[in-house]
């Protein structure tokens, strides 16, 4: 098997399965201990894939899921670094794992499950992210953005206080 790990199985949750290359753990085996134990965050990433891939969302990168689930296990790699100005919300891997966990320190514990909820067997629309926070997605990443920049504050809330340009359309 080509890779460290993949996951397989059918429409459910219950029929999935992950599978870990034992040739790769067996080219590293020198640094497997921490090869694998990349692995309990590969491992919470490959549960995450798992329990995750409920919504069928295009814009929304289904990486940047896992990568949250990372961080929130204390998980996260310590070359993962925070982007923001750049780049786009849904960019994906840390981008979009770091912006998630922003948003559920901002919003209170739950929202990114509540995120997921609402979208479960539909389509994403960036309407969901304005019902649960009160801000569109836009929004929310110029704040998280400017966050990034300032480390007061004060920016993040004139930027959350604004009337939001969704409001206008």
């Amino acid at each position: 098997m080509p890779g460290v790990a993949h996951t397989t199985g059918g429409a459910t949750n219950t029929e999935k399965e992950i599978h870990f290359s034992l040739e790769y753990i067996v080219h590293c085996k020198n640094r497997a201990t921490a090869e694998i134990l990349r692995c309990p965050g590969g491992l919470i990433e490959g549960i995450a894939v798992i329990v995750g891939r409920v919504s069928s969302c295009e814009q929304r990168t289904p990486d940047g899921d896992d990568d949250y689930v990372r961080l929130k296990a204390n998980y996260g790699p310590p070359h993962w670094k925070r982007r923001g100005e750049g780049a786009q919300w849904d960019a994906g891997y840390e981008t979009t794992g770091y912006f998630l966990s922003w948003i559920e320190d901002a919003y209170g514990p739950g929202i990114i499950s509540n995120l997921n909820l609402c979208m479960e067997g539909s389509k994403y629309h960036h309407r969901v992210f304005k019902d649960l926070t009160q801000c569109s997605v836009k929004k929310l990443w110029k704040a998280y953005c400017a966050l990034l920049k300032d480390d007061d504050g004060a920016k993040v809330l004139e930027i959350l206080n604004s009337r939001d340009e969704e409001d206008d359309q």
